[in-house]
C-alpha cells in the first residue's frame, strides 16, 4: 500500500509539473522552436492580491544556442538579468539531465533556486541539487515561489485574507502531492488533519527559524495584517524566534508585527522584546522595543525613552534627557544615546553627555567616537585627555597621537608632558615633529619631553629647532644636553668636533656632566678650556655654560675674569659659578656685589641669586635699598636674598619689609614674604597676610592659610573667613580646617561661631564642607 501511495504521489507530481511547464512554455520536446524561455520571478495580480510567481520570459538569444549549451547560457542570462540577487552564484552542468547549483554568499537563495529549477526543467534537466541550501535534489515542495500555473507555496496562502480570493485552479504541493490551494488554506486555518492542517501549521512555525528569508517574511507579514492573522488563526508567539534573527530586516519586521498585533500580556513576546533591549546591536531597534514594552505595561526601561528627546526636544529637554540617561541602569542603550548627544547643537548638552559617559566608564565607546568628523574640536580634546588617563592601551596611544598632531596648543602640551613622563622612545618621532609647532610652549614642552626620554635620534632635530628659532635655543640646548649626558664620553667628544655649530654647542654644554666629582675630570676640563678660547662666540658661551656647572673654586677663579665680558649670557653663567664657589674663594662675594650693578637685568638677577646662595652678608644694605625696585624679576630675587640673609640681628627690620612686601602684586614675592612671616608669627603680621586673599595663586592662598592656622592667634579667624567663598574648593576647605584649629578664647568664641555660620550660609557651598563646618565647636 505504501508503495502504491508513493507511486501515485510521484505520478501526480510529475503530471502536475508537466502541466505547469506546458502551461508556462514549451518543454524540451519543443526546444527547436524559435522562442526559448527563461523562468523568472515577477509580481502577478491574483484576484487583487499581488503574489510573486515564476513566469516565462522570452530570451531571443537563447534560441540560437545548441541544445547542450542552452542550460549554461540560460543561467548566464538569468544571472545577468538579476546580478545583485545572484551574486557570485555558479552552475555546473554534470550531464544532459543533471546540474549542481552553488549559491553565492549574500545571494537571494530562494529566488535563485526557483528560477534555475524551472528554467533548467524546461530544458530537460530533471536532477538539480543546490547544497547546502537544499539537501538532495531540489523538489517542487521545497520552492518558496509558486509558478504562474497557479502553483502556490504554502506561504503564498498568507497573501489571501479570504479563502474565496484564492483561484479555484491554484494548487499547493504538500509531501510531493498537489493539494487544492483553497483546501490547504482551510487546513492551515483550522488545523484539520484531513486537510493537512498539522503539516501546514508546522511549516509556519518552522519557517520563522529556517534559512529561507522569504518564508520568514511571509509569516511575519501575515501576523502583521489583522485580517490574515484572524483568517489563519496566527498567534503572535510565532514571531518570537524572528525577534533574535541574524537579519536586521527580519528583526525589524518581526518587531513591527508584534507592535501591530499587540504584545500585552504575552510573556513569550515580551521576553523577546526585552532581549532586543538588552542584547540587540541596533540602537533604533532597541528604542522601538522599549516603546513597545512601555505600551504593553513594562516600565522598567522607560528612562531610555529619553533618547528620543535628544533628537527632537528643546535644549532644556535634551539636557534633562542626558541626565536621566546618565543614571540609567540600561547602559547598552543609554550609553550609545549619550554618544549621539556629543554632537548636539547645545554645548551644555554635549558636556553633560560627556560627563555621563565618563561616569558610566564607557571609555570604549568614547574611543570609537574620537575619530568622528561630527565632533567639535574641544569635545574631541576632552575625550582624548580622558582616554589618556582612563582608556586602554590602544585608546591611550591613539588619543595622545591625536592631541599632539591635531589638538590645540594645550592638548599638544598635555600630550608632550605625558610622553615625557612615560619615557617611551616610541613617541620620539611625534615629539620631533612637535618641535616645529607654531606654539612656542608646545615646542618647549616637546623639547623637555625629549630630554626626559633621552633618545639620541632627537639630537639633530633639536639642533635644527634651535637654529630655526633663536628664542627656542636655550630649551632645545637643555634637552639635547640631557640626552648627550647618557652617551659615552668618547661619543660626546666626537660630537664636539661636529661641523654643525649647534651640535658642537650642545656637546660642549653636556661635558659638565662628565666632569663632576670631588676632583673634576682633567681631560674634560682641558677640552672646555680650549673651547673657551674659540673665536666663535657661541662656542665660547657654551664652554662657559659647562664650566659654570662644575663646582670648583679654580674654575670659578678662571671664570671671574669674564665678569665684564660683552656677552650677557656669559656674564650670567659667571655669576652662577661665583655663587656656587666655596668660602675659600672669598673674592667671589665682592665680585657678585659689583655685578649687582650690571647694565643687564638678567645679570643683576643672577648676581643677587648668587649672593643669596653664598649668604653674602655684605650685600644686605644694597639689597635693602632695592626692595622697592619696580621690576618684578629683580624684586623676587631681592626678597629671596634677604630671606637668606636673615639673622637675629636684622630679623625685626626685615619683618617690616616682608609685611610691606605682601602688598606687592606678585605671587612669587608674596610666597617669600609668607615664608618669612611664618617664623614666630605675631598679631601685627596678620593684617599683612590678609593681602594673600587678593592673590590669584592657589599656592599663595594655601601658604597664607597654613601660616595663619599655625599661628593659633584668634586674630587669624577673621582673615581665614575671607576664603570661605573662594572659587577653589580646596582653598575653602583649607580655610575651614584652619579656622577649626585656631582657639577662640573669650569673646572670640562668638565670632568664631558667626564665621562658621557664614560659611554654612555661603551660596553654592558643597554639602560635604557644610557637614564638616557643623562639627566645628
Amino acid at each position: 500500500m505504501k508503495l502504491r501511495s508513493s507511486l501515485r504521489a510521484s505520478v501526480a507530481l510529475t503530471a502536475l509539473a508537466t502541466t505547469v511547464l506546458l502551461s508556462l512554455a514549451p518543454l524540451t520536446a519543443f526546444a527547436d522552436r524559435a522562442k526559448a524561455m527563461l523562468y523568472v520571478v515577477q509580481d502577478v495580480d491574483l484576484g487583487g492580491a499581488p503574489v510573486q510567481l515564476i513566469v516565462p520570459l522570452a530570451e531571443p538569444g537563447l534560441a540560437d544556442s545548441s541544445v547542450t549549451l542552452r542550460p549554461s547560457r540560460a543561467f548566464s542570462a538569468l544571472k545577468a538579468r538579476s546580478s545583485e540577487a545572484y551574486g557570485n552564484s555558479s552552475l555546473r552542468i554534470d550531464s544532459a539531465s543533471k546540474a549542481t547549483l552553488v549559491i553565492g554568499n549574500g545571494a537571494n537563495a530562494d529566488l535563485v533556486v526557483a528560477e534555475v529549477f524551472w528554467t533548467l526543467a524546461s530544458m530537460g534537466v530533471t536532477d538539480l541539487s543546490a547544497p547546502p541550501f537544499i539537501q538532495g535534489n531540489v523538489k517542487l515542495d521545497q520552492l518558496t515561489y509558486g509558478a504562474h500555473a497557479l502553483m502556490l507555496s504554502p506561504f503564498d496562502l498568507l497573501s489571501f485574507a479570504r479563502r474565496d480570493q484564492i483561484p479555484q485552479q491554484a494548487w499547493v504541493i504538500l509531501d510531493g502531492v498537489p493539494v487544492p490551494a483553497r483546501d490547504a488554506a482551510r487546513g492551515m486555518a483550522t488545523g484539520a488533519k484531513k486537510l493537512h492542517g498539522p503539516k501546514l501549521r508546522g511549516l509556519l512555525s518552522a519557517a520563522v527559524s529556517a534559512k529561507s528569508k522569504r518564508a520568514k517574511m511571509a509569516v511575519i507579514n501575515g501576523v502583521a495584517k489583522p485580517a490574515v492573522r484572524k483568517a489563519y488563526n496566527l498567534k503572535i508567539d510565532l514571531l518570537v524566534p524572528a525577534l533574535s534573527d541574524r537579519s536586521l530586516a527580519v528583526r525589524s519586521a518581526a518587531l513591527d508585527a508584534c507592535i501591530s498585533a499587540g504584545a500585552k500580556r504575552n510573556a513569550a513576546v515580551l521576553s523577546g522584546l526585552e532581549k532586543i533591549v538588552e542584547n540587540d546591536s541596533d540602537t533604533d531597534l532597541k528604542l522601538r522595543a522599549v516603546k513597545a514594552l512601555s505600551k504593553a505595561g513594562v516600565s522598567k526601561y522607560n528612562d531610555l525613552l529619553q533618547a528620543e528627546k535628544l533628537r527632537s526636544g528643546t535644549p532644556a529637554e535634551a539636557l534633562s534627557a542626558v541626565r536621566t540617561l546618565a543614571k540609567s541602569k540600561q547602559a547598552k542603550i543609554a550609553a550609545p544615546a549619550l554618544v549621539s548627544a556629543l554632537t548636539h547643537r547645545d554645548e551644555s548638552v554635549r558636556n553633560a553627555a560627556f560627563k555621563g559617559l565618563v561616569a558610566m566608564a564607557q571609555f570604549e565607546l568614547l574611543h570609537k567616537a574620537l575619530p568622528s568628523g561630527d565632533l567639535a574640536a574641544d569635545m574631541k580634546e576632552q575625550i582624548a585627555k580622558t582616554l589618556v588617563a582612563k582608556g586602554g592601551d590602544v585608546a591611550r596611544d591613539e588619543s595622545l597621537n591625536y592631541l599632539i598632531t591635531k589638538g590645540s596648543a594645550d592638548g599638544a602640551i598635555f600630550a608632550a608632558q605625558t610622553y615625557g613622563k612615560r619615557g617611551s622612545k616610541a613617541a620620539t618621532p611625534l615629539l620631533i615633529a612637535a618641535l616645529k609647532h607654531q606654539s612656542p610652549m608646545v615646542r618647549q614642552t616637546a623639547a623637555e619631553a625629549l630630554g626626559l626620554i633621552k633618545d639620541e635620534r632627537a639630537i639633530v632635530p633639536l639642533a635644527d629647532a634651535a637654529q630655526a628659532r633663536r628664542r627656542d635655543e636655550e630649551y632645545m640646548m637643555r634637552a639635547a644636553e640631557s640626552i648627550l649626558k647618557t652617551l659615552s664620553l668618547s661619543q660626546v667628544k666626537r660630537l664636539v668636533k661636529s661641523r654643525n655649530l649647534t651640535i658642537r654647542q650642545m656637546a660642549i654644554r653636556s661635558l659638565a656632566g662628565f666632569a663632576q666629582g670631588s676632583r673634576p675630570n682633567p681631560s674634560v676640563v682641558a677640552l672646555l678650556m680650549d673651547a673657551l678660547k674659540d673665536p666663535d662666540p657661541t662656542i665660547k658661551r657654551a664652554a662657559v655654560y659647562a664650566l659654570a656647572d662644575i663646582r670648583d673654586d679654580g674654575i670659578a677663579r678662571d671664570l671671574s675674569k669674564l665678569t665684564k665680558d660683552p656677552d650677557t649670557g656669559i656674564r650670567v653663567r659667571v655669576a652662577y659659578a661665583l655663587g656656587r664657589a666655596t668660602e675659600r674663594f672669598a673674592e667671589a662675594g665682592k665680585l657678585l656685589m659689583e655685578m649687582m650693578r650690571d647694565r643687564e637685568k638678567t645679570v643683576r638677577v643672577a648676581a643677587i641669586d648668587g649672593i643669596a646662595l653664598r649668604k653674602e652678608s655684605g650685600a644686605f644694605g644694597p639689597l635693602m635699598r632695592l626692595v622697592n625696585y619696580p621690576d618684578p624679576k629683580i624684586k623676587r630675587a631681592v626678597f629671596a636674598a634677604l630671606l637668606a640673609l636673615r639673622t637675629p640681628a636684622n630679623a625685626q627690620a626685615l619683618r617690616m619689609k616682608f609685611r610691606k612686601g605682601m602688598e606687592t602684586r606678585d605671587s612669587a614675592v608674596r610666597l617669600v614674604c609668607i615664608q618669612a612671616l611664618s617664623d614666630r608669627t605675631v598679631a601685627a603680621d596678620i593684617d599683612a597676610l590678609r593681602q594673600a586673599s587678593f592673590d590669584k595663586s592657589k599656592e599663595v592662598k594655601l601658604s597664607a592659610i597654613a601660616v595663619l592656622a599655625k599661628s593659633k592667634l584668634p586674630e587669624a579667624l577673621e582673615v581665614l573667613a575671607l576664603w570661605f567663598a573662594d572659587a577653589n574648593m580646596k582653598v575653602r576647605e583649607a580655610a575651614l580646617d584652619g579656622l577649626a584649629s585656631v582657639p577662640a578664647p573669650g569673646s572670640w568664641a562668638a565670632k568664631k561661631k558667626r564665621y562658621v555660620k557664614d560659611f554654612i550660609g555661603t551660596p553654592g557651598q558643597p554639602k560635604a564642607l557644610i557637614a564638616k563646618a557643623k562639627k566645628i565647636k
